[in-house]
C-alpha cells in the first residue's frame, strides 16, 4: 500500500539514514534490508517523533479495509522485522517503544538530512519538469538552511557543556526491608532517607515503623537519626547541609527539624507533607491534605509556608482549589506545585503544574498537562483510577530549569523531566525519559551537576481478614492474608453474613469488581465492562453489588447481580456506600461541596439527606435499624469528623441534629457494629492510620466512654488506600505491602 506522509527526504536518528523518496534506511553508509509494511511503519513514526502512533491507525493506513483479521499477526511480524533492522529491543527500546495495547512511538533523537543525492544511474528528468524541479529543490534548500540557522542560533544562545557519558546507576542501600523517600545533600556527598531496616531488619512486616537515616553516597554503616519508629519520613537538607526538615507521625504528625547529623528534634508545625527548605534556609513550603484523596478533588489540600523558627504559616495560591506537592525555585520567590482550579471533581480543564509567587503577586499555570496527555503520559490511562492527575515535581534544576517527577507508561514507573521556564513560568519542550525498564522508580533528590538519588520500590496490596467480635470490640484471631499475586485488590465489601466479599482488582488487566466466596476461594467477576470498576458495595443477600465506573469525564453508579450485565443508576454520582436493608435505596455522594443523597433503585430519584454549605459529606452508612446514619464531615483538607444523625425528621438533615463521635482524618469512615452500638472507624490519631471503635448510646447517638484501639498497623504492612469493611465478626482490609532501595544515578564528562 503506498505511503502518503509528508516525511522529509533524508532523516537521521543515531547510526541510521531513512530516504524516504528512495525508500531506502542505511546504516553508516550501509543498506539495511527493510521494505514493505515494515519500512512504512518506521516512516509514519519518524513523522511524529515522540507521539503515539496507535494500532487502530497503522491498520487504517497500512493495511486498509477487509484485513482485520490478519492485522494482528501482520502488524506483531512487522514491529519484529523493523526492530532486527535497527537492533532495537522491546524490553530495553532505544528508538520503537512499545504503548502496551495502545500502538508505538519513535523515543530516538531525530535529524533532518540535506535533500538525498540522485543515483548516477537514475533516468533523466525530461526537459519540461527541469524547471519545476529546480523550484522545489531551492525551496528544499532554503529550508534547511532555515532549520540549520535556527539550530545554530538555538546552539550560541544555549549554555556550553561539556560531552556527557550515559547516566552510570550505583545502588546505594540493599535492606530487606523498606528504604524511600531519600534526599541528598546539597553536594551529593550524604544521602538521608527513611527505612524499616530497625524492624527485625525487615523480616516481619507487621512489627515497626519508619526511622531516618544517614549515610555518605561512597559508602559506609549508616547513621539512625531518630529512634521512635513514628513514621519518620520525607526529608530534606537545608542549603548549607547542617540541618535536616522531615515529616513525622508523632504526636498527631507534623514537620520537624534536626540537626543533619543527629540530635534533638523539634517540632516546626504541626501537619504537613513534603517539607522543603527555601533556598535560603529560612522557609519550609509544604502541603496539607490526604494523599488518598485525588488532586483533581476541590478542597483535597493547600500548600503553605512557615518560618523555620515557627510563627503563623501562610497560604500560598489560595485561588487554588486544590494544592499540594510544592518546590522551590533556585531565587527562592516562586513555589512550583501540582494545582487545581475547578470545583468539579475530576475536571481535566482544572488540573497541572503552577508557578505561584510566594508574596501572592502572580500565578502562572505551565501548561505541563497537555504536554504530558499529549506524549502518552500521566495518570489518564492508568487502569487503576483513570481519573485525571499530575505527577509530583520532585526537584527544579537550577542549571537548565528541568523538573524532575515519576510517572507511569504502561505496567512501569520511571524518572523523566521536563523544562519549566524560570522566567516565562511555562514548560519548554517535550518531556525526556532518565529511567526505563519495568518496577517502579520513585521521590526523586536532586544535587549538584546533575546527580539524583530515588527508590526502586515494588508493592503489593492483598485483602486481609481480621476475625473481631464486634459486639464486644475485641478481636478473636490474628489477620489472615486472603488474596495473593501481583495483583492489587482494595475496597473489599463484606455481605452481612459473612460469606463473601466483593472486591476490586486489575487481575483481568483493567480495574474491575470480583466477588469470592470465602468458604471455597473461588471468585468471578461481578460484571464484565471495557471500563474501569471501582468501590463494590454488596446488598444484604449479597446478590447484587453497586459500583462506580469512570466515563465521559465523570464518575457513574451501576449496579449488577454477580456475572450479570451492569445497569447504570446515576450518573455524576461518585460513590455508593450502603444499601437500605430492603434493598430499596442506596446512599451515594457527589456534587460541590460533597452532599449524601438518597437514591431510590427503581425510580432513580435523588433526594438529598446530608449537606453542608461549606464542607464535604461523604461515605453515608446506615445503622442496623436505620434510625441513624453514620457520615464523615471533611472540615480541611486534612481534618474530617465522624458523625452520626437521625434518619426520622427534616431533611437534610440540619447540622443542628449532628452528633460528632470523632475526629479523624479527612478520609476516614465508619462501620457500624451488628447490634449498633459501636462504631468503627480508622484515624491516624496514633500516627498511623489504624483501626480504632467508639461505643454509642442508641437512644442520643452520643459517644460512651473513651476511644479504644482495634488493631494497631505500625509496620510495613500498612493500611491501603481502598477502604475496609466490617460484619459478620470479620474486618475485611487491604493492607499495602512495600519493599524498596535506593539508587543514585550520575554523568560523567566523556575523556
Amino acid at each position: 500500500m503506498a505511503s502518503d506522509y509528508s516525511s522529509s527526504a533524508l532523516q537521521v536518528f543515531g547510526p541510521f539514514e531513512v530516504n524516504a523518496r528512495t525508500g531506502e534506511l542505511t546504516r553508516r553508509g550501509r543498506r539495511v534490508r527493510l521494505s514493505g509494511q515494515p519500512f512504512q511503519i518506521l516512516l509514519l513514526l519518524l513523522t511524529r517523533p515522540a507521539d503515539l502512533v496507535t494500532r487502530d491507525e497503522l491498520r487504517d493506513r497500512l493495511w486498509g479495509e477487509g484485513t482485520f483479521v490478519d492485522f494482528e499477526h501482520g502488524l506483531n511480524a512487522a514491529i519484529n522485522k523493523l526492530r532486527r533492522a535497527l537492533g532495537d529491543s522491546a524490553e530495553h527500546p532505544q528508538y520503537i517503544e512499545t504503548v502496551p495495547g495502545r500502538g508505538y512511538r519513535f523515543i530516538g533523537t531525530l535529524e533532518v538530512g540535506p535533500e538525498a543525492v540522485r543515483p548516477p544511474h537514475a533516468p533523466p528528468v525530461p526537459e519540461e519538469r527541469k524547471d519545476e524541479r529546480r523550484s522545489a529543490r531551492w525551496w528544499q534548500v532554503a529550508a534547511v538552511a532555515c532549520l540549520a540557522a535556527g539550530l545554530l542560533l538555538a546552539a550560541a544562545l544555549r549554555p556550553s557543556s561539556a560531552p556527557t557519558a550515559p547516566w552510570t546507576f550505583t545502588r546505594i542501600t540493599s535492606d530487606p526491608g523498606f528504604s524511600d523517600d531519600p534526599a541528598l545533600s546539597p553536594d551529593g556527598s550524604l544521602i538521608a532517607y527513611a527505612s524499616d531496616r530497625a524492624a527485625l531488619n525487615g523480616r516481619d512486616p507487621l512489627a515497626g515503623g519508619l526511622d531516618l537515616y544517614m549515610r555518605h553516597v561512597a559508602g559506609g554503616s549508616p547513621i539512625r537519626l531518630t529512634f521512635d519508629g513514628a513514621g519518620n519520613t520525607m526529608p530534606d537538607f537545608s542549603p548549607d547541609g547542617s540541618r535536616i526538615v522531615f515529616r513525622s507521625s508523632r504526636d498527631g504528625g507534623g514537620i520537624y527539624e534536626m540537626p543533619a547529623l543527629g540530635g534533638s528534634a523539634r517540632l516546626i508545625v504541626r501537619d504537613g507533607l513534603n517539607p522543603r527548605y527555601s533556598p535560603d534556609g529560612r522557609q519550609v513550603a509544604y502541603w496539607i491534605g490526604s494523599p488518598t484523596v485525588s488532586a483533581a478533588v476541590a478542597g483535597s489540600g493547600s500548600v503553605w509556608v512557615v518560618s523555620v523558627g515557627g510563627g503563623p504559616p501562610r497560604r500560598v495560591g489560595p485561588h487554588l482549589s486544590a494544592a499540594r506537592h510544592p518546590i522551590w525555585h533556585k531565587a527562592g520567590q516562586h513555589l512550583l506545585m501540582v494545582g487545581y482550579t475547578s470545583s468539579k471533581a475530576f475536571d481535566r480543564a482544572g488540573i497541572d503544574w503552577w508557578v505561584v509567587a510566594t508574596d501572592g503577586s502572580s500565578a502562572v499555570r505551565t501548561g505541563t498537562y497537555e504536554a504530558l496527555v499529549g506524549t502518552g503520559l500521566g495518570t489518564d490511562g492508568n487502569t487503576r483510577t483513570p481519573v485525571p492527575g499530575m505527577p509530583e515535581p520532585r526537584c527544579w534544576s537550577p542549571d537548565d530549569d528541568a523538573v524532575t517527577f515519576s510517572t507511569p507508561r504502561g505496567d512501569s514507573w520511571n524518572l523523566w523531566e521536563i523544562v519549566v521556564s524560570s522566567r516565562r513560568g511555562s514548560v519548554v519542550g517535550l518531556p525526556q525519559r532518565l529511567t526505563t525498564g519495568a518496577g517502579t522508580d520513585l521521590h526523586a533528590s536532586c544535587a549538584s551537576g546533575g546527580v539524583r538519588a530515588f527508590a526502586k520500590v515494588e508493592a503489593r496490596t492483598d485483602l486481609w481478614l481480621l476475625p473481631f467480635d464486634l459486639t464486644r470490640g475485641t478481636a478473636a484471631g490474628v489477620p489472615e492474608r486472603i488474596t495473593e499475586g501481583p495483583s492489587w485488590h482494595e475496597n473489599p465489601s463484606l455481605t452481612p453474613d459473612g460469606r463473601f466479599v466483593a472486591f476490586t482488582s486489575d487481575q483481568s488487566g483493567r480495574g474491575n469488581v470480583w466477588m469470592r466466596d470465602l468458604g471455597t476461594g473461588s471468585e468471578m467477576a461481578v460484571s464484565a465492562s471495557p471500563l474501569v470498576q471501582r468501590f463494590p458495595v454488596s446488598n444484604a443477600a449479597g446478590d447484587r453489588v453497586a459500583f462506580s465506573t469512570y466515563e465521559n469525564a465523570q464518575r457513574n453508579v451501576y449496579v449488577s447481580a454477580p456475572g450479570g450485565a451492569p445497569e447504570k443508576l446515576c450518573d455524576g454520582c461518585l460513590r455508593a456506600t450502603a444499601w437500605s436493608r430492603d434493598d430499596s435505596t442506596l446512599l451515594v455522594f457527589g456534587g460541590d461541596p460533597y452532599h449524601i443523597s438518597t437514591l431510590d433503585i427503581s425510580s432513580r430519584r435523588q433526594a438529598p439527606l446530608v449537606r453542608h454549605p461549606d464542607y464535604g459529606v461523604l461515605y453515608g452508612r446506615f445503622s442496623p435499624d436505620e434510625r441513624w446514619i453514620s457520615f464523615t464531615a471533611r472540615v480541611q483538607p486534612a481534618r474530617g469528623r465522624i458523625v452520626v444523625a437521625p434518619v426520622d425528621g427534616p431533611r437534610p438533615i440540619p447540622e443542628r441534629h449532628w452528633v460528632t463521635v470523632a475526629d479523624v482524618g479527612s478520609d476516614d469512615y465508619a462501620h457500624w457494629s451488628p447490634d449498633g452500638k459501636t462504631l468503627y472507624f480508622t484515624s491516624g490519631r496514633d500516627g498511623y492510620a489504624c483501626l480504632w471503635g467508639q461505643r454509642i448510646d442508641t437512644g442520643s447517638g452520643r459517644p460512651v466512654g473513651d476511644v479504644f484501639a482495634v488493631h494497631h498497623l505500625h509496620g510495613r504492612l500498612s493500611f491501603g488506600h481502598g477502604g475496609w469493611s466490617a460484619t459478620a465478626g470479620r474486618i475485611a482490609m487491604p493492607l499495602l505491602e512495600r519493599t524498596g532501595n535506593l539508587w543514585m544515578m550520575s554523568r560523567t564528562p566523556v575523556q
